[in-house]
């Protein structure tokens, strides 16, 4: 089972461990149950499971239990188990709207059944309207039964409800495409993609949509930048199966992180990486990198701890100095940031931004009359630039 849905089983255990106290359901059957949620906060799987299937076979009337089984036949892609332990969950409790909402994902998304599954979503939103979750595989649902103007509308309603579903912007980007509502899609996949700057299948779309309306630059600007996208997720994967292979090449593991970095997925890179430190310990690349990355996360003192690494191996780098100055800025230690920017521009005096930031950490240590003076001289050399 994979981490996500333990972690939601979990939640749905601390959410429905009270439930089997209330005296309508059988005593032993109510006994399994807790057994069978204490199991899975030790991660024992296969007792859980058992435990559960035994409290339903004596009381069907635990929704509960059936719902906790069908999440963990859904992590284990047993996905007809599944939508079967879902259906009687809502069986057991007709509004129990989480049911109802996985037993229609299950269909539609693993078991390519859009009608049945478009029923068990409408009831979920006839239970919560504002069920955003529900109503964007309501609208994938509607999509795929080529009711294209019901998919819009639930989509719409999706994205008004939380306008953060990526999910909910690309299907109805893809209805409006599939209506020739070329300006529609145009904004649905730029919106999109403004959220999502690596979203591949959106970069695509918006590149076809372009095209139809004759914006050939615009089209092929945007499919482009998918072919990149597509050859770096290549690549991922490649080196993903690569070092579970070959888990001792430094080199591949760098690699690895670095393209994770690039498409922001901050915790991958970050093991990535510290696989690499372990076997490559005296380079400063990984070190700099997961520097960049804790500062973006804004873990200061692991930034700190990861350029003072790479200082020691290179004190007279002038960037390392400046990126060092940073983290110390922002845990408001201004007089070692003055330090480090002071450093940054004895090894390289003709920087201006070196100079920018030294003038912020003397104002923000309320030395305003030496701030001044460095943005003066910030000033001197930007002009000269130009």
């Amino acid at each position: 089972m994979n981490l996500s849905k333990y972690v939601l089983v979990l939640l749905i255990c601390l959410q429905t461990s009270f439930a089997i106290s209330a005296p309508r359901f059988d005593p032993e059957a109510a006994r399994l149950y807790d057994v069978g949620l204490r199991a899975l906060t030790h991660g024992e799987e296969k007792k859980a499971r058992t435990a559960l299937k035994k409290a339903v076979e004596l009381d069907a009337a635990l929704a509960d239990a059936h719902y906790v089984l069908g999440l963990l036949y859904k992590g284990a892609e047993e996905f007809h188990a599944a939508a079967d332990a879902f259906q009687r969950a809502t069986i057991a409790d007709a509004n129990y709207i989480d049911a109802h909402y996985e037993l229609g994902d299950v269909l539609l998304v693993y078991l390519a059944d859009p009608t049945q599954a478009a029923q068990a979503l409408q009831k979920a939103v006839m239970i919560d309207a504002d069920h955003a979750r529900a109503r964007t595989q309501l609208g994938v649902a509607y999509f795929r039964e080529d009711l294209t103007d019901a998919a819009i509308a639930e989509l719409r309603h999706a994205i008004k409800l939380d306008p953060t579903l990526r999910s909910a912007h690309y299907m109805l980007g893809t209805a409006y495409l599939q209506k020739e509502a070329w300006q529609s899609a145009i904004n649905t996949f730029k919106t999109l993609i403004e959220m999502d700057p690596f979203h591949l299948k959106a970069h695509f779309s918006l590149g076809t949509a372009y095209r139809r309306i004759g914006e050939i630059g615009m089209a092929q600007k945007n499919l482009q930048r998918f072919e990149e996208l597509s050859i770096e997720e290549e690549q991922l994967r490649h080196l993903k199966r690569f070092v579970q292979q070959n888990a001792d090449d430094p080199e591949a593991w760098y690699r690895l992180g670095r393209i994770q970095l690039r498409r922001q997925l901050w915790s991958e890179a970050i093991q990535s990486l510290q696989h690499y430190i372990a076997l490559a310990p005296q380079e400063t690349r990984g070190y700099e990198a997961l520097g960049y990355i804790h500062f973006q996360q804004q873990n200061y003192l692991q930034a700190k701890t990861m350029y003072e690494k790479v200082i020691t191996h290179k004190p007279n780098v002038a960037t390392y100095r400046n990126s060092l100055g940073g983290v110390h800025l922002m845990l408001e230690a201004y007089t070692e940031a003055i330090t480090q920017y002071q450093t940054a521009i004895r090894l390289k005096p003709s920087e201006p931004r070196f100079y920018l930031n030294l003038s912020k950490a003397y104002e923000l240590a309320g030395q305003h009359a030496e701030a001044a003076k460095i943005y003066q001289e910030y000033e001197r050399l930007t002009s000269k630039s130009k």
